[in-house]
C-alpha cells in the first residue's frame, strides 16, 4: 500500500517528512526481508547438511566382495607411466636442442669475429676484392647447404615417426 503524499490537509514540509519516513521504513523493511531470507537459506543448508551427515553416519559400509566394484587401473597406470616417460624424453630432447642452438649462436659470434680478423689480415696482405667476394659467396652457399640439410633431416625424422608409430 502506497502512502499518499499529497493529502490536502497537511502542509508541504510535513508531507516531505512523511515521505522521508515512509522511504526509511520501506528501506528497513527490504533490509529485514533480505536478512530473513538469508537466515532461512542458512538454516535450510544447515538442516540439509545435518540430514546428509546422519545418513552417512547411519550407513553400513561393507568390504567389496564382488567383482563389480573392482576398478581396472592397471591399464590406466601403465598408460600414465608411458606418457610420463615420453614427457621426460621430450623434455630431454628439447633441452638438448636448446643447448645445441645456444652453441650454434656462440659459434656464429666466434666465426663472425674470425671473419672480421681474416678480412683485416687479407686487406693488409693485399688480396684482391674478387678473392674476398668468392670467399663470401662460398660462405653463403655453405649456409644454404646447412639449411637444406636441416630440412631434410627434419623431414626424415617426421617420416620415421609417422611410419614407426
Amino acid at each position: 500500500a502506497v502512502v499518499s503524499t499529497q493529502s490536502t490537509g497537511e502542509p508541504a514540509h510535513r508531507r516531505h517528512n512523511s515521505k522521508y519516513r515512509y522511504d526509511q521504513l520501506m528501506h528497513e523493511s527490504r533490509a529485514l526481508n533480505t536478512a530473513l531470507q538469508k537466515y532461512r537459506n542458512q538454516h535450510s543448508a544447515q538442516e540439509r547438511e545435518m540430514t546428509e551427515r546422519e545418513e552417512l553416519l547411519g550407513k553400513q559400509f561393507t568390504a567389496n566382495d564382488n567383482s563389480d566394484t573392482i576398478l581396472a587401473l592397471d591399464a590406466a597406470l601403465s598408460f600414465n607411466d608411458k606418457i610420463s616417460h615420453s614427457n621426460r624424453g621430450m623434455d630431454r630432447m628439447l633441452d638438448t636442442g636448446a643447448q645445441a642452438l645456444k652453441q650454434l649462436r656462440d659459434q656464429r659470434g666466434t666465426l663472425g669475429a674470425i671473419k672480421n680478423r681474416m678480412s683485416g689480415i687479407a686487406n693488409s696482405l693485399g688480396l684482391s676484392t674478387t678473392v674476398m667476394k668468392l670467399v663470401e659467396r662460398r660462405s653463403d652457399q655453405d649456409r644454404y647447404l646447412f639449411y637444406i640439410g636441416c630440412f631434410v633431416t627434419l623431414a626424415i625424422m617426421f617420416l620415421l615417426l609417422y611410419y614407426v608409430l
